[in-house]
C-alpha cells in the first residue's frame, strides 16, 4: 500500500508538472497564415495592421456596416483557435447587420500577426487596439465584446477604460479557476502562468456588463458565470442563461438573438 501511495503521488506530480510545461499550448491554439494570404467575406472590410512594440504586427480587420445612421463599433476579442477566417465568417455579421462597424484582430502568433506572446503583452496589445478605436469614434459609442479566451482581454480593457457595453460570452472567472471547476485536485494558481482574472476586473468596471452562457458548456463551465456574478462591482451585470447551450452555440439561441438585439439596438 505504502509503494503504490509513492507511485500515485509521483504520477499526481509528473502530471502537475506537464501541466505547468504545457498549459500555454492548452489555452493558445492559432493557426497560421501566410504574409500573402487574402482574406475573402460577403460583407465590405479592410485590412490593417497595428505596430504596439517594436518587431511586433497585429493583423486586423474592419468591417463597416451598410446601415445608417451607424450605431457604433463593436472591439471583438476573439477565442483560442484559429484566427480571423474563422472569427470574421462567424461573427463579424452579427454586428454590422445591428448597425456597428467591428474591429477584430488576431493575438500574437495567429493568423499574419507577430510577436513573443506573454499575458503582460496580450493586455498591452489590447489596450493599444482599443486606444485605437478611440480614434475612430466617441468612446460612448465602442463596445467591447470578448468570446471565451478573449473575455479576460475584453475585461481588462473594460475595467481601464470606458466603453459604452461589456459582452462576455463564455466567460470564465479566471484561468486558474477555469481549469478547477473541469479538474480540481491541483493548485493552478502555483501552476498557471497564465491568470487573466476577469473576476478581478469586475469591480473596475463602470458600463454595463452582459454574460451569456450555456448551461451545458464543458470548454467554460456554467458555474464561470454564477462566479462572476458574485464579484463586488458598480457595473450593472446581467447573466442570459442559455438552457442547453454548448461553448460554440449560443447565436442558434432565440434568447440570445434577442437580447443581442435589445442590448445593441436599443441605446440605453
Amino acid at each position: 500500500m505504502l509503494r503504490f501511495l509513492v507511485y500515485l503521488f509521483a504520477f499526481y506530480l509528473l502530471v502537475g508538472l506537464l501541466f505547468w510545461a504545457w498549459h500555454p499550448f492548452i489555452l493558445f491554439q492559432p493557426t497560421l497564415l501566410s504574409a500573402d494570404f487574402r482574406y475573402q467575406f460577403p460583407q465590405p472590410f479592410q485590412e490593417v495592421t497595428f505596430k504596439p512594440a517594436p518587431d511586433v504586427h497585429l493583423n486586423a480587420l474592419w468591417f463597416r456596416t451598410a446601415s445608417q445612421p451607424r450605431q457604433g463599433v463593436v472591439l471583438f476579442f476573439h477565442g483560442n483557435r484559429d484566427n480571423l477566417t474563422r472569427w470574421g465568417r462567424e461573427y463579424a455579421s452579427r454586428f454590422t447587420q445591428r448597425g456597428y462597424d467591428v474591429l477584430m484582430y488576431d493575438y500574437r502568433t495567429y493568423g499574419k500577426s507577430t510577436g513573443s506572446r506573454s499575458e503582460a503583452a496580450l493586455h498591452q496589445d489590447a489596450g493599444y487596439v482599443y486606444n485605437a478605436v478611440r480614434k475612430q469614434c466617441v468612446e460612448d459609442s465602442i463596445v467591447v465584446y470578448g468570446y471565451s479566451l478573449g473575455t479576460g482581454m475584453a475585461s481588462r480593457v473594460a475595467a481601464n477604460h470606458r466603453p459604452r457595453l461589456l459582452i462576455l460570452e463564455a466567460p470564465y472567472a479566471n484561468i486558474p479557476t477555469l481549469f478547477r471547476t473541469q479538474l480540481p485536485i491541483y493548485p493552478y494558481e502555483w501552476l498557471s502562468r497564465y491568470k487573466f482574472r476577469t473576476d478581478s476586473c469586475f469591480q473596475h468596471i463602470h458600463c454595463p456588463i452582459q454574460l451569456f452562457h450555456g448551461t451545458h458548456d464543458r470548454v467554460v463551465p456554467y458555474t464561470n458565470s454564477q462566479l462572476l456574478l458574485q464579484e463586488p462591482t458598480s457595473a450593472k451585470v446581467t447573466l442570459t442563461t442559455i438552457p442547453n447551450g454548448t461553448h460554440r452555440d449560443l447565436d442558434t439561441s432565440k434568447l440570445y438573438q434577442k437580447r443581442l438585439n435589445d442590448l445593441l439596438t436599443k441605446r440605453k
